[in-house]
């Protein structure tokens, strides 16, 4: 059965065209890295319920996938829909008492999911994530900032898609030309989160070597919907 998470993705073909990006970004990821004859591990921060397994397992490729997710219910949705596989594992716990699945992976993703983290938290993770000996990073946040949010709200608005009433008009307006000091302050939803902050945060602990946007890469980032953060480990 489909989760109120997921029909909302499937909402109409814009979304889920814009939800489906990010999941194409990763295939080639994962392509890129794996062959028939090898395994990687990979891992999902806030798995929901582990679409990207799903993903991955397509490919055909060999891999083991270890979800975390704090959420009982998108936990025992994945474990239900993946549990039998001997190469998928989920840990239903806060992120921070799960850093050290980082260490023996070679991808890790956190697709759509850092903005519900708290931000202090969020910056422990980049920092645990950048003590660890991972290959490649992946994440993807929506836009919250300049011109997207407009269009975004508005969009949302005129085809009865919730996503808009989490803000406030003057909100929306505010956010749209970078006042974020008239947005309620940013906590584990989308409302006020800045993309911005957490580049600068990434860069600090990695190397980031793509920043993607949606639907198409090479979209101006003040008008993509989503942004998007490749990043290698570029320890000595």
């Amino acid at each position: 059965m489909m989760h109120e998470y997921e029909k909302t993705q499937q909402f109409n073909l814009i979304t889920k065209i814009l939800h489906s990006t990010r999941y194409r970004n990763l295939e080639r990821l994962i392509k890129r890295l794996c062959n028939h004859n090898q395994n990687i591990r990979v891992v999902d921060v806030g798995c929901g319920p582990a679409k990207s397994y799903e993903v991955i397992k397509r490919l055909g490729v060999g891999f083991h996938y270890v979800g975390i997710e704090i959420r009982e219910d998108f936990c025992e949705i994945a474990n239900v829909r993946y549990g039998q596989f001997e190469n998928f594992e989920i840990i239903c716990d806060s992120i921070e008492n799960a850093f050290h699945a980082f260490d023996d992976a070679d991808v890790i993703i956190g697709l759509e999911s850092f903005e519900h983290i708290p931000e202090p938290l969020v910056v422990r993770t980049v920092e645990a994530i950048g003590r660890s000996n991972f290959k490649e990073l992946y994440i993807t946040v929506p836009n919250e900032v300049g011109p997207a949010i407009f269009i975004k709200n508005v969009g949302s608005f005129l085809m009865g898609y919730r996503r808009y009433k989490e803000y406030s008009w003057a909100e929306t307006f505010a956010a749209s030309v970078y006042n974020l000091d008239k947005v309620e302050r940013h906590g584990t939803g989308h409302k006020g989160f800045d993309w911005r902050w957490l580049a600068q945060t990434i860069r600090q602990n990695c190397k980031i070597t793509q920043v993607t946007t949606s639907p198409l890469q090479g979209i101006p980032r003040c008008i993509s919907p989503s942004i998007g953060f490749i990043c290698v480990n570029d320890k000595d």
